[in-house]
């Protein structure tokens, strides 16, 4: 199946060796290496003390007035944008919901009062000023985020969703981050040395971004394509929290699918940009990646890291890696590993381009990226070719068959359905995991509580799916994780470890900041190793999860993707009364966790399992011009909506409902309106998991989340709402919404089996 062909027309890199691509390649060829002492006097605390890191004045210098406030993250990121808008010459004739946005982030940004910024808050800032309104994805897989951010955007331009996506990732250099490295002993005390010394990292920083579109789009409008993006692979490793599969399994995997997703064979790869970090597990690893995949070609291969030039820089480190793979294809040139001497030379058995550029003839180009959590993402980019014909993505039906909901409500989808029925509600109770296990004490008894919520709701939606596949076919399984915030938990408990003493901090709670690692301790646990990712667009968060599983089954990546979203409560709560669009309602946090069996309608019907409800559609409304209430309303206006019997809202109790209730009761007048935060509060990404489950629910069984105590609606009258759980007539469609405010709006339209 020869699918449309995606191109990049523009790049754009700021990090430790450029301001600009034309100055990160000149160096990088010039063999002119970026890591240096780092002198800010906090850093003292640290024995090791270099890494890759951008001057302020090569930011600001190229920010109007306007954006040189804003934060390090932000500025870093607008530069980077920028210049591959520039380079790709779209123009203010791109209509902006045409214009898409996928970002990868590693670290939260922290704000000036010592919290977090929502990790979509960056993505929201470059898409304001850019006029972008099309789909927007936060991805946070760690150090693979910038190509996982590519190939989701390549996604995008293949279901139609957008016509442009800028596509790549950001983080700058983070003292706690930097503690929580040191703590792990992974840092090099000199310029790292990959592949050759493996002595460790060095964390760097920087951004880059990378315009993804059609070929057709492309020539259409005039432009150059650059590169093809050809294909892309993700996996799991299923292995460890922070280190990698000794194996490279998970690498392994990855690359091949990439390659496979290509439509090409290993012969065909010239080169490849290894993912290169430094340290002794991953450069083990990889060399084991490479000889797996080229078998006996393994050592004509050249393979070369260039954070050796610019260190580490986490969630921009793929994006940043992606610029320049395409710039190799573009100048003929292989960019060197620095940092050898003449005896590692000798010693290795593989070709790392050893300290000089070479000149190359290439047409294929793979760039590895592999991260905490077990995340690992390949990039197939090769020459763009002429026009030619196409498949367009099959329109495969696609189906929910398993809910396991771990809610202060209840556990599992009985206990919760039954509670549904009867009315009751549980607003900010904690959920109870006592009475069996979910994983081996040995595993279990490490994790955090995100952790272990997850872990229960995905083996829970798991057995309600009646899944009993053979441990081969575990293998692709995917696994999407959506959150809004990660692990409190451990964040917290980090925080304070270093705030205590930097040179201790709490290492396990290092390695659950990370958003990604809670997706993959399900794929540990459940030993799943398909494709993965994680999503952090707030409570939007799921819904955008369940799109990116509909895109993997219907490109033929899996026939089943377990979509598990988690959140915790920042803290405890206090019996506030939630009863959504009523204006005398409060707000409560919650902690929850989610799970949602996706399949093929295929494999559902083979493995005759009995699915809950279709998954007939979604759309996305990205933030511009307009108030919240257009942007329910176009969320909303983008599907067909006729025959909906049921709406189940984002809304959570507060003001920002009164939008969602005119907005909905104004599309879809005939729809009885509800939402799920009445039973069990506020819990983030898996309130929108929430929805999607207690709307499949009513699909099936008539029976639906409702507001009893709803007296005075912000909008229409208390007879537009559900207030009583058992509904006239079971629905035949029901409209799913889900809501990060000021930034995505979204609707799932599910229909009944």
């Amino acid at each position: 199946m020869a699918l449309r062909p995606v191109v990049i027309t523009g790049v754009g890199v700021i990090c430790a060796v450029g301001r600009d691509p034309e100055e990160f390649w000149a160096r990088l060829t010039a063999g002119a290496g970026g890591i240096t002492a780092v002198e800010d006097e906090r850093f003292a605390a640290f024995e090791a003390r270099f890494a890759g890191q951008v001057p302020d004045e090569w930011i600001d210098a190229q920010l109007p007035a306007e954006d040189t406030g804003l934060d390090r993250t932000a500025r870093l990121a607008l530069v980077a944008a920028r210049q591959a808008v520039t380079q790709a010459g779209l123009s203010a004739d791109l209509p902006g919901e045409r214009f898409g946005l996928v970002l990868g982030k590693c670290q939260a940004t922290p704000t000036a009062a010592g919290g977090y910024q929502p990790m979509h808050a960056t993505g929201d800032v470059v898409a304001g000023k850019l006029g972008m309104t099309g789909p927007r994805i936060l991805v946070s897989t760690a150090c693979a985020a910038g190509g996982n951010a590519v190939g989701l955007a390549k996604d995008k331009i293949l279901t139609g969703e957008a016509d442009v996506v800028l596509a790549g990732g950001v983080d700058p250099l983070l003292f706690g981050t930097y503690a929580g490295f040191a703590g792990l002993q992974a840092l090099s005390a000199r310029p790292c040395g990959p592949y050759s010394r493996s002595d460790g990292l060095n964390l760097g920083e920087g951004a880059a971004f990378l315009v993804v579109e059609a070929l057709d789009h492309a020539l259409a409008r005039g432009a150059e394509p650059l590169a093809e993006v050809a294909g892309y692979g993700l996996s799991a490793d299923a292995y460890h929290a922070t280190a990698p599969d000794p194996t490279g399994r998970g690498g392994t995997t990855a690359m091949r699918r990439a390659l496979s997703d290509a439509g090409l064979d290993p012969d065909a790869v010239d080169y490849v940009n290894g993912h290169g970090t430094g340290t002794p597990a991953n450069d083990a690893m990889e060399k084991k990646v490479m000889r797996a995949v080229f078998g006996e070609r393994a050592p004509q291969v050249p393979t070369s890291s260039i954070k050796s030039f610019i260190g580490h820089t986490l969630g921009a480190a793929g994006a940043v890696e992606a610029v320049a793979s395409v710039l190799a294809l573009r100048t003929a040139t292989a960019p060197p590993t620095i940092g050898f001497t003449d005896e590692a030379i000798a010693e290795s058995t593989l070709d790392f381009v050893p300290n000089t550029a070479r000149p190359l003839h290439m047409d294929v180009v793979v760039s590895n990226n592999y991260a905490f959590g077990g995340n690992n993402a390949s990039l197939v980019l090769r020459r763009p070719g002429g026009p030619r014909e196409y498949d367009e993505l099959p329109a495969t039906e696609v189906v929910l068959t398993g809910l396991g909901p771990v809610t202060g409500l209840g556990t599992g989808i009985a206990e919760v359905a039954e509670a549904v029925a009867n009315g009751r509600t549980a607003v900010g109770a904690e959920p109870s995991l006592e009475g069996r296990t979910f994983a081996p004490r040995s595993l279990w008894r490490h994790m955090n509580n995100l952790s272990r919520m997850a872990i229960a709701a995905s083996r829970l939606a798991w057995e309600d799916a009646g899944l009993k596949l053979p441990r081969a076919a575990l293998d692709n399984v995917g696994v999407i994780f959506a959150t809004a915030a990660g692990s409190v938990e451990s964040t917290d408990g980090f925080d304070e470890s270093v705030l205590a003493n930097p040179n201790k901090p709490a290492v396990l709670s290092f390695s659950n900041v990370v958003l990604n690692a809670t997706g993959g301790a399900v794929c540990q646990t459940l030993g799943l190793r398909g494709p993965t990712t994680t999503i952090c667009n707030g409570g939007a968060s799921a819904s955008i999860a369940l799109d990116c599983a509909v895109e993997t089954i219907r490109a033929g990546k899996a026939d089943v993707v377990i979509v598990v979203a988690a959140d915790e409560a920042p803290r405890p709560g206090d019996g506030t009364r939630v009863d959504p669009y009523d204006r005398d309602s409060g707000e409560a946090p919650a902690s929850a966790s989610v799970a949602l069996v996706v399949e093929s309608a295929a494999h559902a019907a083979a493995r005759g399992a009995t699915p809950y409800a279709r998954v007939l559609g979604s759309a996305h409304a990205s933030a511009g011009a307009g108030d919240e209430r257009s942007l329910v309303e176009r969320s909303i206006a983008a599907l067909p909506t006729e025959g909906v019997d049921l709406v189940v809202g984002a809304a959570t109790g507060g003001a920002a409902d009164e939008a969602e209730a005119h907005a909905v009761l104004g599309a879809v007048p005939s729809a009885r309106l509800t939402a799920t935060a009445g039973l069990t509060g506020d819990a983030g990404a898996a309130t929108g998991a929430l929805n999607l489950a207690l709307a499949a629910l009513a699909l099936r069984d008539g029976v639906a989340p409702a507001i009893p105590g709803l007296n005075s609606p912000r909008a229409g009258t208390v007879e537009s709402y559900v207030t009583k759980p058992e509904l006239p007539a079971t629905p035949a469609k029901a409209l799913v919404l889900s809501a990060a405010p000021g930034s995505v709006r979204g609707g799932t339209l599910l229909g009944a089996v």
